[in-house]
């Protein structure tokens, strides 16, 4: 089975161990040959990077690991790259956060007067890692779970229509896995859902019946 090089774009981030975990528990299924860390905070990403050096030594010590804050070397030879960024880290999020508060309106960070400031701060980052991509892996494609998903995909795709990336969100998994544990359920798969919007308005949950 083929291997594959994963750059992770916001190595820095206190996420990227789950992501780590998720490709180690996926080894069967998505086989990695080297995973690289790629952030412009190169402290922040230290920390991280470190840590998660002594689970990959632990659990798949064959994977070639690094981290760096340089795009070239960052994005050179990859198959995939895994973005997930914070224009503005914290700081900002606390803003978009209460500054619509004091207003009497939602503050939350994909939605409102906060969602649409962070997705205005994160258009460009995004932008910024997909050329990188497209320069140093033309052939590579991309996972964006950068929030706002909504605004971050409507601008990929009206002003970089041609590159690859899919803007996803592992949201709905997380959501479903807890609503199959509240009715007793083993599987998640064993319910047909269907939601809708930027905040996964779910408008239907039914009980999957199969034969077999």
């Amino acid at each position: 089975m083929t291997k594959f090089s994963v750059v992770v774009a916001g190595g820095g981030s206190t996420f990227t161990p789950g992501i780590v975990l998720m490709l180690l528990v996926n080894q069967d299924r998505f086989p990695l040959r080297a995973l690289k860390f790629y952030d412009n905070d190169g402290a922040r990403q230290e920390v991280i990077a470190e840590a998660c050096k002594v689970i990959l030594k632990e659990k798949a010590p064959d994977i070639a690991f690094s981290y760096t804050t340089d795009p070239e070397v960052a994005f050179s030879g990859v198959d995939f790259v895994m973005a997930h960024i914070r224009v503005g880290k914290y700081p900002m999020r606390e803003l978009d956060e209460k500054i619509p508060l004091r207003h009497g309106v939602v503050g939350q960070e994909t939605c409102g007067p906060g969602g649409i400031a962070y997705g205005m701060r994160s258009i460009g980052g995004v932008l910024e890692l997909v050329d990188y991509m497209e320069k140093y892996s033309p052939n590579a494609w991309m996972l964006n779970y950068s929030n706002p998903a909504a605004i971050v995909a409507e601008a990929t795709r009206r002003l970089r229509p041609n590159a690859k990336i899919l803007n996803i969100c592992d949201m709905p998994i997380g959501i479903e896995s807890r609503m199959a544990q509240i009715v007793g359920l083993q599987d998640r798969k064993q319910m047909r859902v269907r939601y809708y919007g930027l905040n996964h308005w779910w408008s239907a949950i039914s009980r999957s019946f199969r034969k077999g």
